[in-house]
């Protein structure tokens, strides 16, 4: 009977991480940006989700939040600018004093590839949905605004093929000026990738040992 328990409970565990590992290959990470900016206001909106689960950053009129969605609709809200206000816990530990800017050089040059087999992981999932942009600028200077205008409208017939890519200035040369809505859409697609990559770092020793010694909580060498 114990036995037949156990059994239980184990396949029962082995089936909850299947299938979590199954939905991070199947399932995108999706990330969006949507900000409007006018003369009177600024509004942005940066939303994270994976499946039914996400979270959103908004920022209007001088009211930041957070909210925890689920299926898209908001089930926690968290006011950022409190929680920036609010004072820090007093460590009982003694801060301890920074590491020589050599150390950092040093971790840098050591954790580099494995950081860069992550970043390659990271290039490999993204995908491009929508990035779209119109701009309204003027600025103090007609010859600047030019200038700008001349590089934007290079840009643009540059990444004409790319159909998600649509990127349009208009110049205002009479007054200064700076209005417009920006829209950007993209996945991260087979995020377990990515979640490899960082297990498969963190895994080795050397590694952890590094991140140890820049974090404080580890002396150099050790």
């Amino acid at each position: 009977m114990a036995a037949t328990l156990l059994f239980s409970i184990l396949l029962a565990v082995a089936i909850i991480i299947l299938s979590i590992l199954l939905a991070l290959y199947l399932i995108p990470v999706t990330l969006s940006t949507v900000a409007d900016c006018r003369r009177e206001s600024l509004r942005a909106t940066a939303t994270v989700a994976w499946g039914i689960v996400g979270a959103r950053v908004r920022a209007d009129d001088g009211v930041q939040v957070l909210e925890v969605l689920l299926a898209g609709r908001p089930i926690m809200t968290r006011d950022l600018a409190k929680i920036a206000a609010a004072p820090p816990e007093k460590k009982a530990e003694e801060r301890r004093p920074a590491l020589p800017l050599r150390e950092y050089i040093d971790a840098a040059g050591d954790l580099w590839p494995h950081l860069r087999r992550i970043l390659a992981a990271v290039y490999r999932s993204l995908y491009l949905e929508t990035l779209r942009g119109d701009i309204t600028l003027g600025l103090e200077s007609p010859a600047d605004t030019g200038i700008i205008y001349g590089y934007c409208t290079a840009a643009r017939y540059a990444l004409w093929p790319a159909e998600a890519i649509d990127f349009v200035m208009t110049p205002v040369f009479d007054h200064e000026i700076f209005e417009g809505t920006f829209t950007l859409r993209m996945q991260i697609r087979r995020p377990l990738l990515i979640v490899v990559a960082v297990v498969r770092a963190l895994l080795q020793k050397p590694v952890r040992q590094r991140l140890r010694q820049v974090s404080g909580r580890g002396a150099p060498g050790a």
